[in-house]
């Protein structure tokens, strides 16, 4: 587990690099921002910070105990990062910036001369490394900042935190989503997947949180729960 200073500190960083990104993004677009997942697109950013980036179609394999496909792959020595194009689109982004993550946590230890990373989606995988745990925290808020999140988030859905009862319930899952939300156990993902997907609430329609930061609706969910926005 990541120690709360050490999550701290991941946070800081990625501030300071989208602070830097940001000032330079307003030198060259005069007329405005482009929208927020193209400006902190991973793969830029692998490129910004002196790595070439490929998405391939062929991904070497890796041992660890047994074999499974590679999805990400950083080789330090030849300043390259890949990942596998097999990848749905959500995965790809997340293992990007997993992998830039690396990069900026991890770049100076040994294994990461050529390292490899099975698929990473955001979603619990079980216990790992804690250098991939801080990879995946660094990618998760790379990909969605807390402030970011939570000003989209009251943007669509007003209050903070959203708390679960039939009428949200309706509003974000429907009639027929109802009952198995009611039924969902606190501490569940139930709710907090329904809203990251929601596309409508309280009359309004909107582009869900999942697809406008790039993130599996499982992936937002839990990032939904790690800020706190949803409640049961």
């Amino acid at each position: 587990m990541i120690a709360a200073n050490r999550r701290a500190e991941i946070e800081k960083i990625v501030r300071g690099m989208h602070h830097e990104i940001i000032q330079g993004a307003k030198l060259r677009y005069r007329c405005g921002l482009p929208p927020y997942p193209q400006l902190f697109s991973p793969d830029v950013a692998i490129e910004k910070y002196g790595y070439s980036y490929e998405v391939r179609e062929s991904m070497p394999g890796a041992h660890t105990g047994r074999q499974f496909q590679t999805a990400g792959m950083i080789d330090t020595e030849q300043g390259i990062v890949m990942v596998s194009s097999e990848l749905k689109f959500e995965t790809q982004r997340f293992t990007a910036a997993h992998e830039l993550g690396h990069l900026v946590l991890h770049e100076s230890r040994p294994e990461m001369r050529r390292h490899r990373d099975r698929p990473v989606t955001g979603e619990n995988m079980g216990p790992r490394d804690l250098i991939e745990e801080e990879a995946d925290y660094f990618a998760a808020v790379w990909l969605a900042p807390a402030p970011t999140v939570k000003y989209y988030f009251q943007e669509r859905f007003a209050n903070i935190p959203l708390v679960l009862n039939e009428d949200t319930a309706f509003h974000v899952a429907g009639y027929g989503g109802v009952p198995d939300l009611m039924a969902s156990k606190q501490g569940s993902l139930a709710f907090p997947i329904a809203v990251a997907r929601a596309t409508a609430f309280n009359g309004r329609r909107f582009e869900s949180l999942a697809h406008f930061f790039g993130l599996s609706p499982t992936a937002m969910g839990i990032r939904l729960k790690e800020l706190e926005l949803v409640t049961y």
